[in-house]
């Protein structure tokens, strides 16, 4: 009797391992449009992968007043007095240190205008490494700019 019951369970196993692989050996896995564009620009722009979450971050939390490309004319930027800067300009003038203290702390950090607001309690430490890594891609010409790795 064991027997019979050791033997039905094992080949209610199989049978069920067996239908479950059945169909899907010819399915395609699901794509995800959006990051498929997200790749696409990137791999247009030759970003990296954390220069591309930098970028979304960018048009999220900078674009506003900074601009797409960085140049400090973001459809807000009229507004503002200073002006925002164009990073394209100004970031090299800079250290790495420096611009990590305007993006967490804000420009007040850094005895400057208080209209840049500090990041660094909304966003985790990844998120502003991808996207001080964005704006080193917006500092360099597009000749300049570093190949994807």
């Amino acid at each position: 009797m064991r027997l019979h019951l050791v033997i039905g369970a094992a080949l209610s196993l199989v049978l069920a391992a067996a239908l479950a692989g059945c169909g899907r050996a010819g399915e395609a896995p699901v794509a995800d449009p959006l990051m498929d564009v997200f790749r696409r620009q990137a791999q247009e722009e030759g970003l990296t992968r954390t220069q591309t979450d930098g970028k979304r971050l960018f048009a999220h939390y900078c674009e506003t007043c900074h601009g797409e490309a960085g140049t400090g004319d973001g459809q807000n930027a009229y507004n503002l007095e200073p002006k925002p800067p164009d990073f394209q300009q100004s970031l090299s003038q800079n250290p790495a240190s420096y611009r990590r203290q305007i993006v967490e702390g804000g420009t007040a950090a850094v005895g400057r205008s208080a209209l840049c607001p500090p990041w660094g309690r909304n966003l985790s430490a990844a998120q502003i490494d991808a996207l001080l890594a964005y704006l080193e891609a917006l500092a360099k010409p597009p000749a300049q700019a570093d190949p994807p790795k």
